[in-house]
């Protein structure tokens, strides 16, 4: 039995976040343009493994472990997150 793992809206509006928030600071506009892509697809509900690929780059670059305010819940959620983009980009390739 194919389990088919999906992002809730909560999730969706998580990574909105993290793309929204380092999009800005990435100097190549090819880049950024791809970050905005994979944000397209992921509303569309149809991000491929590139995008999921960029997901998990963002999350990971975004890594709540680095900083000290973050609560144990944030770095909790984020830390499922990022597993479950991971056990999504297993599943598409």
């Amino acid at each position: 039995m194919d389990i088919e793992l999906r992002y809730t809206d909560e999730e969706v509006a998580v990574i909105d976040g993290v793309i929204a928030s380092i999009c800005p600071r990435m100097p190549q506009e090819s880049l950024q343009n791809a970050f905005r892509s994979a944000h397209e697809h992921l509303h569309e509900g149809n991000a491929d493994a590139a995008d999921l690929r960029r997901i998990i780059s963002a999350l990971e670059f975004t890594d709540p472990g680095q900083c000290t305010s973050c609560s144990k819940e944030s770095y909790r959620n984020m830390t499922n997150l990022l597993l479950k983009t991971k056990a999504m980009l297993r599943a598409a390739i």
